[in-house]
């Protein structure tokens, strides 16, 4: 009997599974549909916008994030923007998904617009006409410059 008959041993890393593998049972979970979502903060602590997907490892929970902040907002409609655009991919007739998708970016875009004006660019690539000013703005934890 050669080798291959035998089986790999379990430091073999191709061939045939050897006797010592462990076992396990595969399961992904399909979306059904954007009617039953986590709102964007709770989204965004959970690691994904599907209460169906939400499987925490060990049953281990992040605690809430805090989104009470613009830039927490902010973070929180990028996350679901996100989420909402991995759903269309598998799931592109779903009109629903993609209005609500629709309704995130227009969201988003008013959201940066305004962050912007208060406390200046989000990204280097929002350079304003006055030239590289981001670092003589407030910064969003500067609270005492910010009046709060």
């Amino acid at each position: 009997m050669d080798k291959a008959e035998k089986g790999p041993s379990c430091g073999g890393r191709s061939g045939p599974l050897p006797s010592c593998a462990p076992l396990s049972v595969p399961l992904v979970p399909a979306q059904r549909g954007t009617q039953n979502v986590y709102p964007g903060n709770v989204a965004l602590s959970r690691g994904t916008l599907f209460p169906g997907l939400d499987l925490p490892w060990k049953n281990v929970v992040n605690p809430d994030v805090d989104t009470g902040t613009p830039l927490g907002e902010l973070m929180a409609l990028g996350f679901v923007i996100n989420e909402l655009g991995l759903y269309l991919d598998t799931h592109a007739d779903d009109r629903e998904a993609l209005d609500l998708y629709t309704g995130y970016v227009k969201l988003m875009r008013e959201g940066v617009c305004r962050y912007t004006e208060l406390y200046g660019p989000l990204e280097q690539t929002q350079v304003t006409k006055a030239g590289y000013t981001w670092l003589d703005d407030p910064w969003p934890w500067d609270g005492e410059r910010m009046g709060r």
